[in-house]
């Protein structure tokens, strides 16, 4: 490097060293940020937070609530939200579940109730991601039923799961037009099911099937529009899936990010409410506003425009805890859940950078902390100071819900 490039790596240096000293000072000078209580009695909002929710809730189209997965607390805190969101006119609730398997979970739900998706879970451990947790799905089963038009009160917007495949080849089978349609269903189901109990990722349907593979299976079944949707369906999962196995991320995430976008909409425009309203349960970079931290524009963005465009807001919350325990699912034979201790080591430095002390977080309840003060506190020169991951959190939220002792999601398995 020559002492021209020198020079300026060295002012850069200083540059961001003058701006995280600035950021500093900032927050040395401000009140520490404000912090409300928050807590849940007989299914209720209570507690300062609750009063501050409320008041945002009434102005509100869609509530964003985004997440680490796999936390008892999420769906809880969020259930109580729900309930005061009806009288409001909120009817409908968005989750991060294919749209094949919600349908497959609402029918489950609506004659069987939990336990019935306790045997779904059981007979296919890797088939239903997130509402395989007990609280999860309570929640979802609190929006039974459908609108005037018939449009279902749970919508599944994402990608079909991993193992799923195993339900859904199960209905090829059942609708197969002939003895060949049949035979080549059966087949496929069999394998799945031998991978399933094997817990052999790489001989998963999702993992191995390529385009011409679905296409070929859909050539099968012509003039059978639910096993045409059935498999396209599995076609753009398999293949969001086989970009991320493969190492590309970005694209991986991209083309999620525009499958949810997609998938949201086309339920949004079906539903009986020319406005409807909204809970969506989704990971924290889905409902973010803003940039996320894996560079693509999300669900969070595209719903906050909408909202405003309508005359109305999106309430943004983050569930981030500090510690505590989780649960985390990954292929094995039997059970693939495991509880685990969690850290929330990034949560951590996000408090730290914004002068709360995360050591002081009360254990009753939760804590309730507003974003909007923290921003005008540091103003633009304190916010491009912070990490990127607390940067994200800061302007993609309008609060933060947290507690130092997370509990962890019960499995249905």
């Amino acid at each position: 490097m020559n002492d021209i490039g020198v020079a300026s790596s060295r002012f850069v240096r200083l540059g961001l060293t003058l701006i995280a000293f600035l950021a500093t000072m900032i927050l040395a000078q401000a009140a520490p940020p404000q912090t409300l209580a928050l807590q849940i009695n007989e299914g209720k909002l209570a507690g300062p937070g609750a009063e501050v929710i409320r008041g945002e809730l009434a102005k509100a189209q869609f509530v964003l609530f985004g997440e680490d997965h796999g936390f008892a607390d999420s769906p809880i805190i969020l259930r109580a939200i729900a309930r005061e969101t009806r009288p409001l006119g909120f009817k409908y609730h968005a989750v991060e579940v294919g749209p094949l398997s919600t349908r497959m979970i609402r029918e489950t739900l609506a004659h069987d109730g939990v336990p019935g998706l306790h045997k779904l879970v059981h007979d296919v451990p890797l088939g239903i991601p997130f509402l395989c947790l007990k609280d999860d799905a309570d929640l979802a089963g609190d929006f039974p039923g459908a609108d005037s038009k018939g449009t279902p009160f749970l919508w599944g917007i994402d990608q079909e799961f991993i193992g799923s495949p195993a339900f859904h080849l199960k209905r090829l089978v059942e609708i197969a037009p002939n003895e060949t349609a049949r035979a080549a269903a059966e087949k496929l189901l069999a394998e799945e099911k031998e991978a399933g109990g094997k817990a052999a990722q790489e001989k998963f349907l999702m993992t191995r099937f390529h385009d011409a593979d679905c296409d070929a299976l859909a050539g099968q079944f012509k003039g059978q529009e639910e096993a045409q949707n059935v498999i396209a369906e599995l076609k753009e999962s398999a293949a969001i899936y086989q970009l991320w196995m493969s190492g590309h991320n970005y694209e991986n995430n991209a083309r999620r990010a525009r499958l949810l976008a997609k998938n949201f909409l086309a339920a949004y425009k079906s539903a009986a409410d020319p406005q409807p309203k909204i809970v969506f349960k989704m990971g924290i970079e889905h409902v973010a506003l803003g940039t996320t931290t894996v560079n693509t524009i999300d669900l969070g963005t595209l719903a906050t425009s909408m909202a405003r465009a309508n005359g109305q807001t999106a309430l943004r919350i983050a569930f981030l805890p500090v510690g505590g325990q989780n649960t985390v699912f990954a292929p094995k034979q039997g059970n693939p859940a495991t509880v685990q201790t969690y850290d929330g080591k990034e949560t951590k430095e996000f408090f730290a950078s914004i002068g709360l002390d995360a050591g002081a977080l009360s254990k009753e309840g939760w804590t309730l902390v507003p974003m909007e003060p923290i921003r005008q506190a540091l103003d633009t020169k304190g916010i491009a100071a912070l990490k990127p991951f607390s940067r994200f959190v800061l302007l993609g939220y309008d609060y933060v819900i947290t507690t130092p002792d997370a509990k962890a999601g019960v499995s249905l398995y």
